[in-house]
């Protein structure tokens, strides 16, 4: 069934969904709320289960059919949540006015990264008259607070890895390269790249196992906004899959910037942190924010 007959009437939400568990949780949250909302899918990206609501599947090289798509269901506000894999690929842009007028600043995006290509896609956005909103101010439940999430308190020995994280992550994310790090006391052992959080705990999984990080449990994962980062997109997100996944890599806890994350199925991952005794804890984000300044300057 189309659920788009459940919504109330009204200009609604468009949700431009890539991947992962955020787009659907809106969907699901907005759809029990009554408000009106259209998917557009991300080929290749977007989870099959939103083809349930009003939706349409696009590719990024398709602005012309996006653009009508959006006009004709009178949408006013956008927000754009999810992981994309790949980028477009220009070869694909359909020759129309509407592409024409926008291709070079898409391909002058995409030479300088993601972040560098989600702010002209806001900006196009914009442009266009509409108005770009987090996901956070949607559903601001979602955010990580900036103190301690479950019953572990941190180990005193995991917080010199804690305060290592936050300078290797805010460095890593300067580069526009990840969100994410893993540190064993001082020891960065794990940048997060295009492959995504979870495969990078795969991987320290996999490098414990074979003993060459060690058996014994410890470590961190720290995940946070990259510096001068829109907050309206690619904000980093963590939830149960990620509490397991940190299980699995044998680590201490989990530290995530404050107000600037969010935890999906917050009830469950909390749950399972605590049964297997790991700590998850949103950090300062005036401590993240003085800690990037003073690495800066330097």
């Amino acid at each position: 069934m189309n659920r788009a007959a459940e919504v109330e009437t009204g200009a609604p939400l468009a949700i431009i969904a890539g991947g992962g568990q955020v787009p659907l949780h809106l969907a699901r949250s907005l759809s029990e709320k009554g408000t009106a909302f259209v998917i557009v899918m991300l080929e290749g990206d977007a989870d099959p289960a939103l083809a349930d609501y009003d939706h349409i599947t696009v590719n990024m090289a398709e602005l012309s059919r996006f653009k009508r798509y959006m006009l004709d269901r009178g949408v006013e506000r956008v927000t754009l949540v999810g992981t994309v894999k790949g980028r477009p690929d220009i070869s694909l842009f359909r020759p129309d006015w509407t592409t024409l007028r926008l291709i070079a600043r898409i391909a002058r995006a995409l030479g300088k990264g993601d972040d560098a290509l989600l702010r002209a896609v806001v900006r196009m956005m914009e442009d266009g008259g509409l108005t770009v909103v987090g996901a956070h101010e949607i559903e601001p439940d979602l955010l990580a607070p900036a103190a301690r999430l479950g019953a572990v308190a941190v180990p005193r020995g995991q917080k010199t890895a804690i305060e290592a994280g936050i300078v290797a992550a805010n460095a890593l994310g300067a580069l526009d390269a990840g969100q994410a790090v893993v540190v064993l006391g001082t020891r960065v052992v794990a940048l997060e790249g295009a492959e995504g959080t979870d495969a990078m705990l795969e991987r320290i999984a996999d490098l414990r196992a074979n003993g060459r990080l060690g058996r014994r449990k410890g470590g961190v994962l720290v995940k946070l906004r990259k510096p001068g980062q829109d907050v309206r997109v690619d904000m980093p997100t963590i939830g149960p899959n990620t509490v397991a996944g940190a299980i699995s890599a044998g680590l201490a806890g989990i530290a995530v910037h404050g107000e600037n994350t969010l935890v999906m199925d917050r009830k469950v991952a909390i749950e399972a942190a605590d049964a297997a005794g790991l700590f998850l804890i949103g950090l300062d984000p005036e401590t993240v924010e003085r800690t990037w300044a003073t690495e800066r300057a330097q």
